[in-house]
């Protein structure tokens, strides 16, 4: 491989994972601005799982996106995107778990497998051609 197929595959999985933490981030935001409008209160349980459901849709878009943006290898960079938020999520439970009920903490890990295996399969198919090969797979008999 050149050295400059190799810095546009290296910039290429930059912005792919700039792009998942936009997709994250942006997400979560939409949440909170669409829980403020519909009159959720800041505390209490039901803006909890409220929140508990965006952040499991931003894990899941930001999967996805990182597949889906990819230039070489998406099933790597959904792992790495999974990774990332797997580390990120425990991080964030050991820290702060204590403020929060048990099931936001749990529901938070639990899902994780859920939003890798959401995000990736949904970008795989985004990605795949739509159309049928021009010729069928099964080799065919000649008359000879």
């Amino acid at each position: 491989m050149s050295f400059k197929r190799f810095a546009w595959l290296i910039l290429g999985s930059l912005l792919a994972m700039s792009a998942a933490v936009v997709a994250l981030v942006s997400v979560n935001l939409i949440g909170g601005t669409l829980a403020s409008w519909l009159g959720f209160p800041p505390g209490g349980t039901g803006r909890l799982a409220w929140d508990l459901a965006w952040a499991i849709a931003g894990g899941t878009a930001a999967i996805a996106t990182a597949t889906y943006c990819a230039p070489a290898a998406p099933r790597r960079h959904a792992l790495v995107c999974f990774a990332a938020l797997s580390i990120a999520a425990v991080y964030a439970v050991a820290q702060l778990g204590g403020d929060f009920p048990s099931w936001f903490c749990a529901g938070l890990l639990l899902s994780l497998p859920l939003q890798g295996w959401l995000g990736m399969k949904w970008a795989l198919k985004l990605k795949s051609p739509t159309i049928p090969p021009a010729r069928p797979r099964y080799p065919r008999q000649d008359n000879a």
